[in-house]
């Protein structure tokens, strides 16, 4: 039998692999999937101060305690999901012949196939002899009652009464709370619609032409999905934000010489 956590970097699954360690459960290996914008390019979907945390920090103690980690990746990146042509819509037949385009909150193409498949499938390679530890709180009772459907799934949160802002705490006391907590409470991709302002500064100071490429994206025609943020501001609105921000910190530097 091997024990496995799919890790994501964030609180309640980073303390699911604290609590391993403390507690000696057993654990074989830890599996990460990395979304990727464009794997071409090797520009990561993940937050670049996260991806810093997850290879510098969180990894090199892992192994220092004696586990295995292991990045996944899939075939397909951001840019083919949101290129992809739709073939046999199942639903709206009018989206047949046109492209993806945006991913939808909640019902995430890019989840299911740059991240979930990846996993299931390292999972199906192993046979049935496993047993995965999910990072679900205690004080999560909707989440933990679609997990118990499952005899390999298990919540060490759960088993020690650990409530999300319990992991959050034993995070912190390890040094083990990804950054990415100093300005969201989510932990995702930065270009899903989700994302907050200061998650898309730092990705347009670090690839100001991907940037640009990706706001651009908006104006692609035949979309299936052409909105970026189905209840909220566009893409090109953002960028115009981006753009006030950095002229008031101009501004304000400006002032202080």
């Amino acid at each position: 039998m091997q024990y496995l956590c799919s890790w994501s970097g964030g609180k309640d699954s980073t303390a699911s692999i604290i609590l391993a360690h403390e507690k000696k459960e057993p654990l074989d290996v830890i599996i990460f999937a990395e979304v990727f914008y464009d794997k071409e390019k090797k520009i990561s979907g993940e937050s670049p101060e996260h991806m810093r945390f997850i290879k510098n920090t969180a990894i090199p103690l892992f192994e220092s305690w004696g586990y295995k980690v292991v990045i996944l990746h899939a075939e397909k990146d951001y840019l083919d999901v949101f290129h992809r042509i739709i073939e046999r819509p199942k639903k709206h037949m009018h989206h047949k012949g046109m492209k993806y385009g945006f991913a939808i909150s909640g019902l995430c193409s890019v989840k299911r196939d740059c991240k979930l498949k990846p996993i299931k499938d390292f999972y199906k390679s192993l046979g049935d002899d496993y047993i995965e530890y999910i990072g679900i709180a205690s004080d999560e009772p909707k989440r933990l009652s679609s997990m118990h459907k499952s005899e390999k799934k298990v919540s060490l949160l759960e088993k020690y009464n650990y409530t999300e802002d319990m992991a959050k705490k034993l995070c912190h006391s390890y040094n083990l709370l990804s950054p990415s907590y100093e300005h969201s409470k989510r932990n995702g991709c930065w270009f899903c619609p989700n994302a907050k302002l200061e998650e898309h500064r730092e990705i347009r100071r670090l690839y100001p032409v991907e940037w640009t490429e990706f706001v651009e994206l908006e104006a692609v025609e035949n979309l299936a999905q052409p909105k970026w943020n189905v209840f909220g501001e566009t893409l090109k609105e953002r960028d115009k934000k981006l753009n006030s921000a950095r002229l008031i910190q101009m501004s304000i530097y400006d002032l202080l010489k």
